[in-house]
C-alpha cells in the first residue's frame, strides 16, 4: 500500500546504510571476509525494517488511520490476494462456457476492489463485506462447484445441487457488483460535483455574454 516511490526510496537508503556499514567494518575493523559481509547485509535488512515502518506510520497518519487499523486492512488486502489466487486456479477446471465467463467476471471485479482499496485504504471501510464475506465465499462456493463437476456421479442430485450453486455464484456476483459500486461511489460524488460546477461556469458565462450582446 506504501506504493513504488516509497519502495525505491526504502531500499535507496537501505543500500546507503548497508554500504556504510560495509566501509566502517572494512576501515575500522579487521573482522575477515565472512563477519563484515554479514555485517553490512544485516545492517540492511534492520534499516529496511525499521524504514518500512516509518513510512507506514507517516502513511497511516496521512489518511486518517491508527498504526493498528492500517496494519489490519494491509492484512485483509493480502489475505483477499490470496483468495483471489485460489479463485483464478478453478479456471482449468471449468467445463461450460456460462461457467468460465462468471467466473472470469468475478476475478475481475474482485481484482478491482482490491485496487481500489490498496490505493485509497480508506475505502475498506465502504466494502468491508466483501472481504470478509463475499470474497471468500465465491472462493469456497466455487470450489464446490468444480468439485461436484468432477464428480462421476451424475444423478439428480449433483444436477440439483449445481444449478443451486450456479445460482448462488451468480448471486455473488451481483453483490460484487455492488460492492464495487460502494467502493467508487466517493468518485462517482466528485465527479458530479465537478460536472456541477463546469456547468454552473458555462451558465455563467453564457448569461454573460447575452449581457453583452444586449449592449
Amino acid at each position: 500500500m506504501l506504493g513504488a516511490a516509497s519502495f525505491f526510496t526504502r531500499h535507496a537508503l537501505n543500500f546507503l546504510i548497508g554500504f556504510t556499514a560495509f566501509i566502517l567494518t572494512t576501515v575500522n575493523l579487521e573482522l575477515g571476509f565472512i563477519i563484515v559481509p554479514t555485517l553490512s547485509i544485516a545492517a540492511y535488512f534492520i534499516s529496511n525494517k525499521g524504514i518500512k515502518a516509518i513510512q507506514k506510520s507517516k502513511k497511516s497518519k496521512e489518511l486518517g488511520l491508527s498504526r493498528s487499523e492500517y496494519k489490519h486492512i494491509e492484512e485483509q488486502i493480502g489475505q483477499a490476494k490470496r483468495q483471489i489466487n485460489s479463485l483464478s486456479q478453478q479456471y482449468i477446471h471449468v467445463r461450460s462456457v456460462r461457467s468460465f465467463k462468471l467466473l472470469n467476471d468475478m476475478m475481475k471485479l474482485s481484482k478491482r476492489i482490491v485496487n481500489i482499496v490498496q490505493n485509497n485504504p480508506r475505502r475498506f471501510y465502504s466494502v468491508e463485506d466483501f472481504f470478509y464475506s463475499h470474497l471468500p465465499s465465491a472462493v469456497q462456493l466455487t470450489q464446490n462447484y468444480t468439485m461436484l463437476t468432477q464428480s462421476q456421479v451424475k444423478d439428480t442430485d449433483i444436477h440439483i445441487a449445481l444449478e443451486d450453486t450456479r445460482k448462488t455464484l451468480k448471486g455473488l456476483h451481483a453483490t460484487m457488483e455492488d460492492d464495487l459500486k460502494c467502493a467508487i461511489e466517493s468518485d462517482l460524488e466528485n465527479l458530479r460535483i465537478e460536472l456541477d460546477f463546469v456547468k454552473l461556469e458555462n451558465a455563467k458565462k453564457l448569461q454573460q455574454i447575452d449581457l453583452r450582446g444586449g449592449k
